[in-house]
């Protein structure tokens, strides 16, 4: 190519360049996303820091008020003269003529009676745990289960919601009144599910004996407590089924799985002629200790002893069937 062929060559070039389409679009979304790498975690650090300050005036901590009702208590070595605070790991301490009211955190109260000895062991979100070394207290919790417990030397109270009175000495032997919803009690041995209106023996080293209604003919209590924890097992078995009547049903549910393999059917039968079983619940699977038979079984039982004391001097209701007459 010689130099005019050149230079018409160049002449015939556009005088501008335009892209084939508007790169801005692009450009601006690629330098936002950059921005946006680079101050994204501002928002988050702040909701951060507003979460570590509320998760801080959540946490309670762990200590619960104390309210003197009568006489001056001892928290420690210290003398309780209105008000005061249980520490993780306090002792409380009434005498022959003082008595306290502990705020079991925020889902309910205990009122430690004369002459106790009860120690804060845990006090959680997640637990609320009292020692009782000795004597009386009431307690009345509005939670959901499992929430508080209260320690023994013969065992542990295991809230399901519930209103009752727990009493022991200090070896253990005690006695556990349930006055709302229901209590289990329990160790490594053996178990008992107290509901409303109930009552339950506890020594060491079983723990609970055989749970009774707060009607239940002396006799009949005097039987159980002779199997629970005494000689002449067998005897006081025949004497307990023979006293047995259609209110005592929750006492043989629980004798059912306590008697020796060969004595369950007696039981059985015994109990199915005083509450007949509900569908789905069979005889074999009862003395097998089935867990669904078992648990259905005690559905109705409990079911009609609810109504009993719920309804009990408005309406008389059949412990047999837990229909009004």
């Amino acid at each position: 190519m010689n130099e005019q062929e050149l230079l018409d060559a160049v002449g015939r070039l556009p005088k501008s360049l335009e892209p084939p389409r508007d790169l801005w679009p692009g450009i601006s979304t690629r330098i936002n996303a950059r921005l946006w790498r680079r101050w994204y975690w501002v928002p988050l650090a702040a909701a951060a820091a507003l979460a570590l300050v509320l998760i801080g005036r959540s946490i309670k901590p762990t200590a619960w008020d104390v309210t003197a009702l009568a006489g001056r208590p001892l928290i420690g070595t210290k003398r309780l003269s209105a008000s005061g605070r249980l520490r993780v790991g306090d002792w409380l301490q009434t005498d022959d003529s003082s008595r306290a009211l502990v705020a079991v955190g925020r889902i309910g109260q205990v009122e430690v009676q004369p002459d106790t000895r009860v120690q804060l062991v845990v006090a959680r979100a997640n637990e609320h745990r009292l020692a009782l070394a000795r004597g009386t207290i009431a307690a009345k919790v509005d939670a959901v289960p499992r929430l508080f417990f209260v320690d023994t030397p013969a065992g542990t109270a295991i809230d399901l919601g519930c209103a009752y009175t727990l009493a022991t000495d200090s070896l253990g032997k005690g006695l556990l009144h349930v006055t709302g919803g229901e209590v289990e009690f329990q160790t490594r041995q053996r178990s008992a599910r107290v509901p409303l209106g109930a009552l339950v023996q506890i020594r060491p080293p079983l723990g609970p004996g055989t749970p009774y209604v707060e009607d239940a003919p002396a006799p009949f209590v005097r039987a159980l407590i002779a199997f629970d924890f005494e000689k002449g097992r067998a005897r006081a078995m025949r004497t307990t089924l023979a006293l047995a009547r259609p209110q005592d049903a929750l006492s043989l549910w629980h004798l059912l799985q306590r008697v020796a393999p060969p004595l369950r059917g007696v039981v059985y039968d015994r109990l199915a002629a005083l509450v007949p079983p509900p569908p789905g619940v069979t005889r074999g699977g009862a003395i097998a200790l089935h867990s669904r038979d078992l648990e259905g079984y005690w559905t109705k039982i409990h079911s009609i002893h609810f109504r009993r004391m719920v309804l009990r001097g408005v309406r008389e209701i059949n412990p047999r069937t837990g229909l009004a007459r």
